[in-house]
């Protein structure tokens, strides 16, 4: 099936402006995909950053006491390429 994700598998991601945050908690996007936040490193540079080990998760086995955060995704602005060898 095209586009389907199997659960519980890790990924990263990195979340800009959360502060109460924590190891346990989830994110869920409005399209209802969830995910369980693993591991939080603070961005050196950047304090506002977090990067995240997460887990997906079904948006139905959320616990319902659990911390739920909203994330919403936004496009990266895109880097130019580099350039091709003249010949």
């Amino acid at each position: 099936m095209k586009g389907s994700r199997v659960p519980y598998t890790p990924c990263k991601l990195y979340y800009d402006g959360a502060r109460d945050l924590q190891a346990g908690d989830f994110l869920r996007t409005p399209a209802g995909s969830a995910y369980l936040v693993q591991s939080i490193r603070q961005n050196s540079r950047r304090e506002y950053r977090k990067h995240l080990g997460c887990l997906r998760w079904p948006a139905a086995e959320i616990p319902a006491k659990a911390r739920v955060h909203p994330l919403f995704w936004y496009p990266r602005k895109a880097r130019a390429g580099r350039p091709l060898a003249q010949t």
